[in-house]
């Protein structure tokens, strides 16, 4: 097999998975427990280099929460300024949020390197944990500064803005104002990518199948992997297949030819699919499903995976970062 990446346009980098909220959406599964720190100047040089090799044109920087190390984010923005990349915007939930002092020093300081974007982000998931009028200040000073401002998701704004914004809200909350489906339409209007934690959250609200149903219609997962666009490289240097939060290959290897024994179940989904890591799990392993079925094949697959790193000590470089998978 040839190498799985030829060319790329555009990524994310994912400088840390700590971060002051445990949002119930995080497909990184980032949260205040995960292990500390931010991406090394030696790694973020090695990623840029690899990236600019492979044509990518533009990044952004996410986290966890980026801005929990506003030092290092500073200087990490600097590097992307001297490079050959575009950094698009920084992603943040806004839980830094401290004074209009501090965050205008922070601002301005990233503008000057080459900042010309925030998106931050606001949900009911956000919400249970981050008041909206953290994101308001923010975006005020950030306007002031000429740094443009997109507030994802736009969509759900008026909803959130509807509570009281010095506050913290519960999903439960934004259910009995707006409905039993609300969930679904979240699902939707927000994007929600089906990964880590979002399984857990969405199980009461979706349709559940039965393995047989999931591996009748399983076509393997080639198609899952190869990636130009919105693909991500986190702070271990992990590249992540698009959504594919989990199964990893590392950025020396991307554009090597694939070695199936360094990358085995990269190798098992790509050529069998959900199938084939279903039947090793519970042949091998004595992986017992859920007798409440799973709302996808990606379901199925992510708990299969946690299932081989948490319960058996699985150590492999196309399952990382350890940590996402003994997190909740």
């Amino acid at each position: 097999m040839n190498s799985l990446v030829t060319n790329l346009i555009s990524g994310g980098i994912m400088t840390n998975y700590d971060c002051p909220a445990k949002c119930a959406h995080c497909r990184h599964n980032a949260s205040p427990t995960r292990n500390g720190g931010f991406i090394s100047q030696a790694m973020l040089e090695k990623i840029l280099t690899k990236l600019e090799k492979l044509g990518c044109n533009s990044i952004h920087i996410e986290g966890g929460e980026p801005f929990l190390y506003p030092d290092k984010l500073i200087d990490a923005v600097k590097q992307i300024n001297e490079s050959a990349l575009h950094l698009e915007h920084i992603v943040t939930n806004c839980s830094w949020y401290k004074n209009q002092k501090d965050t205008k020093s922070i601002l301005k300081t990233l503008k000057a390197y080459g900042l010309g974007r925030l998106l931050v982000k606001v949900s009911p998931f956000q919400n249970e944990s981050i008041p909206l009028r953290k994101m308001q200040n923010i975006a005020k000073v950030a306007e002031q500064l000429g740094i443009n401002v997109m507030v994802w998701d736009n969509e759900v704004y008026p909803e959130v803005s509807s509570f009281d914004t010095s506050k913290t809200h519960s999903l439960k909350k934004y259910i009995k104002k707006y409905g039993a489906d609300y969930m679904k339409k979240l699902a939707v209007c927000f994007n929600v990518t089906f990964a880590g934690r979002s399984f857990n959250v969405y199980e009461p609200f979706l349709n559940k199948y039965t393995i047989p149903d999931i591996l009748k219609q399983n076509q393997g997962c080639s198609y899952d992997f190869p990636t130009a666009v919105h693909f991500h490289v986190d702070m271990y240097g992990n590249f992540v297949f698009s959504h594919t939060n989990g199964v990893t290959i590392h950025i020396d290897d991307i554009d090597k030819k694939f070695d199936p024994e360094k990358y085995p179940y990269l190798a098992i989904l790509m050529n069998g699919g959900v199938e084939s890591l279903y039947k090793l799990a519970t042949s091998k392993y004595n992986f017992k499903p859920s007798t409440n079925g799973y709302i996808s094949k990606c379901h199925l697959c992510y708990q299969l995976r946690k299932f081989l790193v948490v319960d058996n000590n699985i150590n492999s470089p196309d399952l990382q970062p350890i940590d996402f998978y003994s997190e909740n």
